[in-house]
Parts: C-alpha cells; sequence; structure tokens
C-alpha cells in the first residue's frame, strides 16, 4: 500500500501528484527492470533520493517522467551528407 507521506499520493491513488516511487512502483510503470533502473541511476539518468535517517532508496519521478518525455528535434540543423563523394578524376 502506497505512503501518501513518502510518495505524494493522495488518498485516492491519484499519480498526478507522485513525487517519488519506489523501485517496485517504477518497474510497473516503465515495464523497465530493476537492473536497468540502478543503472539509469548511477548513470545520474534519474535522481535517486533518500530521506534522512531512511535506508530505502526512491526514484524522483519527475526525473523518470523527463527520461522518457518525448524530446524535440532542434531547428535548422543542416543534415551530414552521408554519402561517399569520390574525387573528381580529370581527362
Amino acid at each position: 500500500m502506497a505512503r501518501p507521506e513518502v510518495t505524494g499520493r493522495g488518498a485516492r491513488g491519484d499519480e498526478s501528484e507522485l513525487i517519488a516511487l519506489t523501485f517496485t512502483e517504477a518497474q510497473r510503470l516503465t515495464g523497465l527492470g530493476l537492473t536497468t533502473l540502478w543503472k539509469l541511476g548511477r548513470e545520474k539518468r534519474i535522481r535517486l533520493v533518500q530521506a534522512p535517517g531512511v535506508r530505502r532508496t526512491l526514484i524522483d519521478f519527475s526525473s523518470l517522467r523527463a527520461l522518457f518525455a518525448p524530446r524535440a528535434k532542434p531547428r535548422n540543423t543542416p543534415r551530414r551528407d552521408r554519402r561517399l563523394h569520390k574525387p573528381a578524376v580529370s581527362p
């Protein structure tokens, strides 16, 4: 059962105001495995948090959401021509 003081959920289980997730909740929500979630935390791609005096590690929900957010393509970026050019041969 979710603890509102830790996860930020209301009594209704409203996920719109999540603060942090357990690894099990993050697994269920994203479909990623525990090893992958820990790896993302080590690589600083998601933020891991601990309350002072508590050994339990949680995942910051906003960092997890940002990981899966669609990224905007940069504008006016010239495409790199990937074709190989042969040097011109003079007759």
